[in-house]
């Protein structure tokens, strides 16, 4: 803050001599300094969001491939994949929202429960994400199902003639209730974004 020098006028009418007193920020200085607060809370929230997508794809990569290992142990050993969802909505552990969820999510008893810990996955911890997979036998009698997000999917499905599984990712970590999509399959090693809201997490 600056100082600057005034003079005193005393009772008599004559000035005594100068001292030092302090001024206030005037409005343009205060004006600069709201806009230095906000250009760094903005670079706050984008790096804040950046931290949010990057663990948001780790984890999504770490679980879908933690289930991709699972699912072909299980094949080694009954020829067929397993599905713990009713559907590639019916998410495991919790409908996703803005908190985390335990990978174990106590439902002992429930059979999508108990075929997910049968299925043994394992995570680092809380999971953001909620995750479904569906298996069956191609082509008859479990069509495989269609994700229109995904480039080129039913072309690279439609050959599959024996055992499959699909796996989807959902978060939703601003709870607007608009998720963003994830799948891959038996039949392809990568992982598909659903291209509109994707990358909003």
């Amino acid at each position: 803050m600056e100082r600057a020098y005034c003079s005193r006028v005393t009772r008599n009418g004559q000035s005594s001599a100068s001292e030092r007193c302090e001024r206030g920020f005037t409005l343009v200085e205060l004006m600069i300094v709201v806009a230095i607060v906000g250009v760094l809370a903005a670079l706050g929230v984008f790096g804040f969001r950046k931290y949010l997508r990057a663990a948001a794809a780790a984890e999504v990569k770490a679980v879908i491939q933690g289930i991709r290992v699972s699912e072909e142990a299980i094949k080694a050993e009954t020829f067929q994949y397993r599905g713990c969802s009713t559907s590639l909505t019916n998410w495991y552990p919790a409908t996703p929202d803005d908190r985390k969820h335990h990978w174990d999510n106590g439902q002992v008893g429930n059979p999508v429960h108990d075929c997910w810990m049968e299925l043994n996955v394992t995570t680092d911890g809380p999971v953001r994400f909620g995750y479904a997979v569906v298996a069956g036998i191609a082509p008859q009698p479990d069509a495989i199902p269609n994700i229109a997000y995904c480039t080129n999917w039913a072309a690279a499905h439609s050959t599959i003639d024996g055992p499959w599984f699909v796996v989807q990712a959902a978060g939703d970590q601003n709870a607007d209730g608009i998720m963003s999509l994830f799948a891959s399959s038996s039949a392809t090693s990568e992982i598909c974004v659903e291209p509109t809201h994707g990358d909003d997490e």
